[in-house]
């Protein structure tokens, strides 16, 4: 697709998948929110997991270095301590659960909004004829 090569797409992209993982943990929290013993996870910020990569750089003249890419997996946050532990052990708590799901669904439809209006500024710009 010819979106594939612009930077701010493939951020886009990241954040997108970034939320649909954190958006799967949420909802094996809220799972297993009656297991005794079971631990909360989440995952880091997404600033974090943008803080070690490097952008994104392309050779284009045989005399430029090299770009080197980085990739990694979104880390799952360990040292993630909620809001309270109940007498079973498990520190799941719905109410928490509820509210990173929703700031997580917004900040998905905020990202596919973003997504689709550089697309049509991209349609538009390409579809002007001079």
């Amino acid at each position: 697709m010819i979106i594939d090569g612009v930077g701010l797409f493939n951020l886009i992209n990241q954040r997108m998948d970034y939320l649909r993982v954190r958006h799967s943990l949420i909802a094996q929290n809220v799972a297993h929110a009656d297991t005794p013993g079971y631990a909360a996870s989440d995952l880091k910020p997404f600033k974090a997991a943008l803080a070690g990569a490097a952008p994104e750089l392309s050779q284009t003249n045989s005399a430029h270095l090299a770009a080197s890419k980085t990739a990694g997996a979104y880390r799952q946050d360990t040292s993630y301590e909620g809001w309270e532990v109940s007498p079973s052990e498990n520190s799941v708590l719905l109410e928490e659960e509820m509210i990173k799901a929703a700031d997580s669904a917004r900040d998905y439809q905020m990202a596919s909004t973003v997504m689709r209006k550089h697309l049509t500024m991209l349609r538009a710009a390409l579809s002007t004829r001079s």
